[in-house]
């Protein structure tokens, strides 16, 4: 089975689930990754952005996420990244609502469209048979009205091994609540393993979800972005205090791993300050941090401000 019952998995979140942060959330318990969302006709064209796509067992099970607009240019992007990766899994994205995806036909668009959903699922999942890989998705309830019966039996019908649930319309965004109600009569209908989200905002959410949906696994995002420690304290029942000290030494592990496959140091220390900003949230002294660690020029400067900054927080 591709998802085992009880798993919390990361989501996938464009600009902060790279490799760095995959690998982090597994060490801290999350059992499943996925990369953030690939463009399929980027793959197809020019192929496998590094950034986006490069994982290491540490991070397995990972599952390769893309989107694109027909069955053709999806079924060939999986294929090759099945060649070229061999990952553990391959997620199509039907639930992506940013207007310029949109505007091209794509994922959230998709939500508007089972019979061409059903479409790419079949397709794809015969481009990536020769390869023993399975064929996951990831969707929400509609673009702008509910059809999940619709959407899930397209899914189902398809030939898809497991589906990720966000219980919100894709014109919502992140606005209102999760109806996690439907996660329950999605898990109610479904012949494959449901995998919930939306609103865990701690890992008593996860429990809850849990209970109230009879879901698989829960699929955790946006909080695991201030605080990675989330699938810890789920297997602890318990909240953890993590200090600023440990919090900065986590930045630097973070950026460590990110010279593996950034494109330049430079790049890297960019990219890992919105992170920084993510992990700083709540504590008294993040506008002064931020202020201090921001404001640099160069990556040097930044790691030695950051060394700095853990001396002073972890000194006894």
């Amino acid at each position: 089975m591709v998802v085992r019952k009880g798993e919390v998995i990361l989501a996938p979140m464009a600009g902060y689930t790279h490799s760095a942060f995959r690998r982090l959330a597994r060490r801290l318990g999350a059992d499943r990754t996925y990369t953030e969302l690939i463009s399929a006709p980027g793959i197809v064209h020019r192929g496998i952005p590094k950034k986006y796509a490069f994982f290491t067992d540490k991070e397995r099970p990972v599952h390769v996420q893309v989107f694109g607009r027909n069955a053709e240019e999806i079924a060939e992007a999986a294929r090759i990244v099945a060649a070229e990766l061999k990952p553990d899994a391959v997620d199509v994205n039907f639930g992506c609502s940013v207007p310029k995806v949109l505007k091209t036909g794509a994922a959230g668009k998709l939500l508007e469209n089972p019979a061409e959903i059903r479409r790419i699922i079949e397709e794809t999942k015969k481009a990536l048979k020769p390869f023993g890989v399975p064929l996951t998705a990831k969707i929400r309830l509609g673009l702008e009205e509910d059809r999940l019966e619709e959407i899930a039996e397209a899914l189902f019908e398809g030939g898809v091994d497991a589906v990720a649930l966000h219980p919100r319309l894709g014109k919502q965004g992140f606005s209102g609540r999760a109806d996690w109600g439907r996660l329950a009569d999605l898990k109610r209908i479904s012949p494959v393993p449901v995998i919930g989200s939306g609103d865990v905002k701690n890992w008593r959410d996860v429990e809850r979800m849990f209970e109230e949906t009879g879901v698989d696994a829960v699929m955790v995002g946006r909080a695991a972005l201030s605080n990675p420690w989330i699938f810890t304290e789920y297997r602890r029942k318990r909240d953890l205090k993590v200090g600023l000290g440990e919090r900065l030494k986590t930045v630097r592990d973070l950026l460590e791993d990110m010279f593996e496959y950034y494109p330049s140091r430079e790049k890297a220390c960019f990219e890992v300050r919105s992170i920084l900003v993510q992990l700083l949230k709540g504590f008294d002294q993040s506008r002064e941090l931020k202020a201090y660690l921001m404001t640099v020029k160069g990556c040097d400067e930044f790691l030695r401000r950051l060394e700095e900054q853990i001396e002073r927080f972890t000194r006894p």
